[in-house]
């Protein structure tokens, strides 16, 4: 039972943090540092699924055609799945000739979206990016720019997300401190075995590593940015390649985005376990376990923690009794200020109730996967945090 307490201890703690600092430790050792060649003119078109978003779509065109995209060639492409508001009309009105955009006859979920989309695309390079995610100045430049290395198949934006006009939240804030945190993990990942996936704010694909057909129960992010090292090509994260997305601060709706997102991104990598294999795609392999695998397990691993620490306890006391405690502090703390709105005002409040929200949704997400449940389409959270 000591023996388990500590491995399973070993295992969340190493998920939690210890990957993360040993990755960037090994990345300022051992990391790639080498200098981009010159830019290699391409023709990339930005696509973007949309559904009902009438409200956000011209913006975020706007920051599209603002882009200066040195010396590429950018169109873009908005696919309306089947939408019943003005949002392809309000697509349409820009009268860009660099927009072309049409609807499907039915709302076929985003996947179907995508594989419409990308069976009228011939351009070098897909870019891939959600209707309500704002492009910083010059995001399509610096995500296009690493594709003048032959070995590189795909470039995976940076999120940064905002909360609105006033206060954001314990959520928002919780947000931005995962992502800060992410985007250090993607950048010592990438500097050695390449980034392991893109998230769908922004990211760029080289069009013949793109699946024709994007299934509709997977993560598509993640299960179309990985073709790139399934290919032995390079999967490359350029932080200054930047948009803006507003998050959410109601619980209800990150909850069961999350677990939507991990039902869907579980059953991705389940149909991709094969580039776990550390034989054909060496350290690759190593990152996607620890990092989406491992990672996943910890939702898992937390109630077993927690039942051999009050095993534990019971018998020896001292450090186990430490460790019960602590643990039962966290979901105490996290539980009551879900229950008890007061309760929100302890230091610390936020933080435990972000980590046990996210592991809550992470492990019922995956349950849903197991049980064959199938999250194909689904309106998407548009409340600002400041609501």
């Amino acid at each position: 039972m000591i023996l388990l307490f500590w491995v399973c201890a070993g295992l969340v703690a190493f998920s939690l943090a210890g990957y993360g600092l040993l990755w960037c430790i090994l990345a300022g050792i051992f990391g790639r540092r080498t200098p981009l060649p010159p830019e290699t003119p391409l023709h990339a078109t930005v696509l973007i699924a949309a559904r009902n978003e009438e409200a956000a779509i011209r913006d975020k065109l706007k920051t599209v055609l603002k882009q200066d995209c040195g010396p590429h060639r950018v169109d873009v492409l908005v696919v309306s799945d089947g939408s019943e508001d003005a949002t392809l009309q309000q697509a349409l009105s820009l009268n860009s000739p660099r927009i072309r955009a049409f609807q499907t006859p039915e709302h076929g979920g985003k996947a179907q979206a995508l594989t419409a989309g990308l069976a009228r695309i011939h351009a070098d390079v897909v870019v891939f990016s959600d209707a309500n995610s704002m492009l910083a100045p010059g995001a399509l430049r610096h995500l296009l720019a690493p594709f003048a290395r032959q070995g590189t198949g795909g470039v995976c934006g940076r999120l940064q997300p905002q909360h609105g006009k006033g206060r954001g939240g314990w959520l928002a804030r919780a947000e931005r401190l995962f992502w800060a945190y992410d985007a250090a993990l993607k950048a010592a990942e990438s500097r050695l075995g390449g980034a392991v996936s893109a998230q769908g704010t922004l990211y760029a694909m080289r069009r013949e590593l793109v699946p024709e057909r994007v299934p509709g129960d997977v993560a598509d992010d993640f299960y179309i940015s990985v073709q790139a090292p399934a290919k032995h090509r390079r999967l490359v994260f350029e932080p200054r390649a930047l948009a803006q997305e507003v998050v959410t601060s109601h619980t209800g709706d990150e909850f069961m985005r999350r677990v939507r997102s991990t039902e869907r991104g579980w059953r991705a990598l389940m149909r991709m376990r094969r580039l776990m294999n550390p034989g054909k795609h060496g350290l690759y392999a190593l990152q996607l376990l620890l990092h989406k695998g491992l990672r996943r397990l910890v939702a898992f691993l937390l109630p077993v923690l927690l039942a051999l620490s009050l095993a534990a306890a019971a018998s020896q006391g001292g450090i186990y009794s430490a460790a019960l405690l602590g643990q039962l502090a966290v979901y105490g703390v996290a539980v009551g200020a879900l229950v008890w709105p007061p309760a929100a005002r302890l230091p610390g409040s936020g933080p435990a109730r972000f980590f046990v929200l996210g592991h809550a949704a992470m492990g019922f997400g995956i349950l849903r996967s197991m049980a064959g449940v199938h999250s194909v389409r689904w309106a998407p959270a548009r409340r600002m945090a400041d609501e």
